[in-house]
């Protein structure tokens, strides 16, 4: 008496049948996907506007590279390689806040005056208008000279 085992196993344990012509396996198996993932779909491509498009997407301000990947069901490192051939993987410029100095000597002096020597320490006026911090106690003589010969002893 001859018995087929395979029809006694349970169904995810029974080998998938296919047919090579279409490709298609039975419908026991438990690793079958849904027709809408990207891997059912199989490889896509895409063009240079549309990968610029998607890598300014992921430039604008809040936008994670992860999200905008996932949004488009893409894996981040490709979307990482995209930034680095349109160039946007590099730093970005600072952006720094205008200065306007004072011009009047009460504001000048007003700024001076923010920072005070440490303890232990005086300020000493150099002629061009900046200031140092030497020892309490320092000839201010000897110390703007010191300064003058850039900072070397004589």
């Amino acid at each position: 008496l001859d018995i087929d085992w395979r029809a006694h196993l349970h169904p995810s344990a029974r080998p998938t049948v296919s047919d090579i012509t279409n490709g298609a396996t039975s419908e026991n198996s438990l690793t079958g996907r849904p027709d809408d993932t990207p891997a059912a779909r199989g490889r896509r491509f895409f063009t240079d506007a549309q990968k610029l498009t998607i890598v300014q997407e992921s430039e604008a301000a809040g936008a994670t590279v992860s999200a905008v990947a996932r949004r488009h069901g893409i894996a981040t490192g490709i979307l990482f390689r995209w930034r680095a051939e349109f160039g946007v993987t590099q730093k970005k410029q600072a952006k720094l806040a205008s200065v306007t100095l004072a011009t009047d000597a009460a504001a000048a002096l007003a700024l001076q005056n923010l920072v005070q020597p440490p303890d232990g320490m005086m300020a000493i006026e150099l002629p061009d208008g900046r200031r140092v911090f030497a020892p309490a106690g320092s000839d201010p003589v000897a110390v703007r000279a010191f300064v003058d010969s850039g900072g070397t002893a004589s």
